[in-house]
């Protein structure tokens, strides 16, 4: 699953792995682990590191395809906004 969004001037790219698994309470049941990662771009001088593997939203691993697409995307525009706040200031 890969998605391409616009935010304040930037390409932000987001695309998921599902890689290993996580144990459940109970060992006979585990459930992949996504990860989501994440590409920054302008055309302007600023610049981010490519590609960002993020893996987890407050400590929690993602528990599923969705919440690391999402989880990536609010932590790039996180990431954007910090950039831009840091440049004015």
């Amino acid at each position: 699953m890969n998605r391409t969004y616009e935010y304040r001037g930037y390409t932000i790219r987001v695309g998921v792995e599902a890689n290993g698994t996580i144990p459940l309470e109970r060992p006979e049941i585990e459930r992949p682990r996504y990860t989501a990662v994440v590409s920054i771009e302008s055309n302007n001088a600023l610049s981010f590191p490519s590609p960002l593997k993020i893996d987890n939203a407050a400590g929690l691993p993602f528990n599923s395809d969705i919440d690391a697409l999402m989880g990536g995307y609010s932590e790039a525009r996180r990431l954007v906004d910090e950039q831009l706040a840091a440049t004015r200031g």
